[in-house]
């Protein structure tokens, strides 16, 4: 019988979960901060966070997984470990035959290459859909925070009428325009990963681009690191 066991990355604004049931098959799931969770179910075979970590005490410190163990080449002390992950596992999945691009559309929009030979080769930065909407809603006086998303954007009117609409169709074109615009200059295979992943892929799939949408990505890649 297989060892149950479970690996955690504390995000930004999630919690993403990876379980390994007594059949032997990973599921992966995504909550919001949960730390009574850390006190049920299988105990913790290894965690990590992208930055300071709140309930650093409910944590075993000799299972944290760090950014020195990640197989992947030349990483600077100052990546996130989630984009290291994100990075990796993208080259990993693809073969290690050739560059790639990992996106992940998460708090922040990271995009993170690796070169053919497994290294890191820089990438971009941007808020993310939340971020960006939430900096529109506290820097003005008129726009507030829309409460849910647009459930079909790319398919409702090009120019919404609608305050909320048209902030969330702006937020994601200005999403789109960053992928799209390092497609142009970079070719590469394109790994889309992230909880706003969904309402990206749709509008690239339109445009032509060709992208492996992998949800778990970088649970995936923690997974086969301390496996």
């Amino acid at each position: 019988m297989e060892t149950r066991q479970r690996c955690l990355l504390i995000g930004n604004s999630r919690w993403h979960w990876a379980d390994r049931d007594s059949d032997g098959v990973w599921r992966y799931t995504h909550s919001q901060p949960m730390p009574q969770a850390l006190d049920s179910g299988a105990p913790l075979t290894a965690w990590a966070g992208v930055g300071p970590v709140r309930h650093r005490s409910l944590l075993r410190n000799d299972r944290r997984l760090d950014l020195d163990q990640i197989p992947l080449r030349d990483v600077p002390p100052w990546l996130g470990i989630d984009r290291a992950l994100a990075g990796w596992g993208a080259w990993r999945q693809s073969g290690q035959t050739g560059a790639v691009m990992a996106v992940d559309a998460g708090t922040v929009l990271s995009l993170t290459r690796v070169t053919g030979d497994g290294r890191f080769d820089g990438g971009w930065l941007s808020a993310g859909l939340r971020l960006q909407l939430q900096a529109m809603a506290r820097g003005t006086e008129a726009l507030t925070e829309p409460r849910d998303t647009v459930a079909d954007v790319w398919h409702a009117a090009r120019f919404p009428r609608d305050t909320g609409d048209a902030m969330h169709r702006g937020v994601l074109e200005s999403l789109l325009g960053l992928i799209v615009s390092a497609q142009a200059q970079d070719p590469v295979p394109l790994w889309l990963c992230g909880g706003d992943a969904p309402s990206l892929l749709p509008a690239l799939l339109d445009r032509g681009i060709e992208v492996s949408h992998a949800p778990d990505l970088v649970m995936q890649s923690m997974v086969a690191v301390v496996s």
